[in-house]
């Protein structure tokens, strides 16, 4: 199943429903997207209008699902928490194997990341037009992929992102 849902619809879904949210970016994608319409209106427009409103009884719906879908998978033995260790498993087999092509790509991006970026401070390249108006974007999305070389490289462990998404969830203790 081929679904393309709106940021909105997805931040509800990392929000309400993490585990069917982890899944959609996975190999259970089409199981999760399944479950996902089955719980909010049987087809794909319903579903996504029915997560855009945030009706509380659609977000009580889409946290049934959540819990069914984990319970229905651990019930198959397909625990995420297993599978994602099983891709780093793969991940650090194929470093027994030829390394060069990923220190390769990894060495050219990084070289150009720092290289642009070091222009782009020193003021040594003037942008105009559209030009001006793209770099920050481009800037943006490769300043995103350096963790995940850095991850791949240096490893992130399964409680480091447990910390990171309970901080994120974390209100300040000042906060109402």
């Amino acid at each position: 199943m081929k679904w393309k849902l709106s940021e909105k619809a997805l931040a509800t879904i990392k929000a309400v429903a993490p585990g069917l949210a982890t899944a959609l970016g996975g190999p259970l994608a089409g199981a999760a997207a399944g479950a996902l319409v089955s719980a909010l209106g049987g087809d794909e427009k319903a579903a996504e209008a029915a997560l855009l409103t945030q009706d509380p009884a659609t977000l009580l719906a889409l946290r049934k699902a959540d819990n069914d879908f984990t319970i229905r998978m651990t019930e198959l033995g397909l625990e995420p928490d297993r599978l994602a260790q099983a891709d780093r498993a793969d991940a650090r087999s194929m470093a027994k194997t030829n390394m060069k092509p990923q220190m390769a790509i990894t060495t050219v991006f990084l070289v150009g990341y720092f290289l642009l970026l070091w222009v782009l401070m020193t003021g040594s390249v003037v942008a105009d037009g559209v030009a001006r108006e793209q770099l920050p974007t481009l800037l943006g999305v490769l300043t995103g992929a350096v963790p995940s070389i850095l991850a791949f490289w240096f490893g992130s462990t399964a409680g480091s992102q447990a910390k990171s998404v309970m901080l994120a969830n974390s209100k300040p203790a000042d906060s109402p």
